[in-house]
């Protein structure tokens, strides 16, 4: 290794010594289902019971799938689900007895995914938790290794610390989005700053830094699904989805540096008809502040963070690691290009996210990896179309820890410089002070 370079990141862990401190440890937990569920049309709501903790930091108050929350704030929270062959899936994300958002998942003859993510506000004794839909029959596909299903929650902010910009919208009606026109998200559930203007479908960023921003939306039947994450009129990344005879769902997520007064927002390649009622939330925007702009460098938590997508097409061999080659952003240089792998610099609680578009007709099994130890997958199959799915994590990490996603059987990824399906996204969200990498 050159002088230079060593000198640069003796500097660089020195900085994030020096940052630990007084740094917001947050509530945080990922479960994950086990194994198969075959819930019949119930009169009522069945909640998932998550038979397996991934990792609960900060003693999240957990009980049978249920997170009961025991510090006021402000919340991230996600749910992934894969159904058993030629089933629906039909799950809904709830705080108390209200409904947050939405998932939908069929696929004739084959297995179908679905997800999605909201941010909302909590008091203590809130209880938030994902349920079937009364009245609906689910049938679950999970087993030991093969963890599809899945809930994750984050704390954002407390009252005690400064306020973090964030807002989550969602579509509580049908609309019909024509070819460059922004998604106007009507059912505004959080919005700290005021930023987000239903009447035009954007977001301006209230304050510069790093923000994470999710996505997820279903088309009505035998519809295609074909929109675009732009920053102001920067194209950034995509979904696609369609089933023949049927609602097609899909989602991406992005880490992005941005500027005060900067414009995000979702909009249509082609002419799109989305679903959505009052009662049946899925295409939504979420976005989040991670770190302020003066932070970035110098703040009270050191920044680490990556968030990576394909641009070409690609078939990646069995056990293979993805090779992500278009950077939106790595703080640091801790995500390899040459292998795929992000490197943590410092131990600590890390969140990651990861979204895939496989080839027409074509099968997608992809895994996250923690070191080499199993997390969790995504996986879907779409009979003469293009299949789409994500999952997500909350891992602790010691510092050299590596992280990837991996190929389970040969698989063939969509990608183009203008076609980014699948990304791969990762950030700190506490430091662990004795715990930071040696280099050199």
């Amino acid at each position: 290794m050159e002088a230079k370079q060593l000198v640069f990141q003796c500097i660089i862990l020195l900085s994030i010594l020096l940052q630990v401190q007084g740094q917001f440890d947050p509530i945080a937990f990922t479960l994950g289902q086990g194994y198969h569920m075959d819930i019949s049309n119930a009169a009522s709501a069945t909640k998932i019971p998550f038979s397996l903790v991934i990792t609960n930091h900060h003693e999240a108050h957990l009980n049978a799938g249920e997170f009961t929350c025991t510090e006021n704030g402000l919340y991230k929270f996600q749910a992934y689900s894969l159904t058993k062959s030629d089933s629906s899936l039909f799950l809904e994300i709830y705080v108390n007895n209200k409904l947050l958002a939405s998932l939908w998942g069929h696929t004739k003859g084959d297995y179908a995914s679905a997800g999605n993510a909201v941010i909302t506000s909590l008091v203590v004794g809130d209880v938030v938790s994902v349920k079937t839909r009364s009245q609906h029959a689910v049938n679950i596909y999970g087993k030991s290794g093969q963890i599809y299903t899945t809930f994750t929650g984050v704390q954002i902010d407390t009252g005690r610390y400064s306020s973090m910009s964030a807002f989550s919208v969602g579509l509580t009606q049908h609309q019909e989005v024509h070819t460059g026109q922004s998604v106007l998200y009507n059912n505004i559930l959080t919005d700290t700053n005021t930023a987000y203007s239903a009447s035009t479908g954007v977001y301006t960023v209230p304050s510069s830094g790093l923000y994470i921003f999710h996505f997820f939306s279903l088309s009505r039947k035998n519809k295609e699904l074909w929109q675009e994450l732009f920053h102001n009129n920067m194209y950034v990344c995509s979904i696609y989805g369609l089933t023949d005879q049927d609602w097609t769902d899909a989602g991406n997520t992005v880490l992005l540096h941005v500027k005060e007064n900067d414009q995000i927002s979702v909009r249509a390649h082609r002419d799109s008809s989305l679903y959505g009622t009052f009662d049946q939330i899925y295409s939504t925007l979420s976005g989040a502040q991670l770190v302020r702009e003066g932070d970035m460098s110098y703040g009270p938590k050191p920044t680490v963070a990556f968030s990576v997508g394909l641009s070409h097409h690609v078939t990646v061999t069995s056990h293979t690691k993805i090779i992500f080659d278009r950077v939106f952003f790595d703080f640091n240089s801790v995500y390899d290009k040459r292998t795929g792998e992000f490197l943590a610099p410092i131990g600590g609680l890390y969140e990651f996210n990861f979204h895939a578009l496989g080839k027409r007709d074509g099968k997608i099994w992809l895994e996250l990896f923690h070191n080499y130890r199993y997390v969790d997958s995504l996986y879907s199959h779409t009979p003469g179309h293009y299949a789409t799915g994500g999952n997500a994590a909350v891992l602790e990490l010691d510092a050299g820890d590596v992280v990837y996603v991996n190929a389970n059987g040969d698989v063939n990824l969509y990608g183009a410089h203008d076609q980014i399906y699948c990304t791969f996204t990762g950030y700190l969200l506490f430091a662990t002070a004795e715990s930071v990498a040696i280099v050199g």
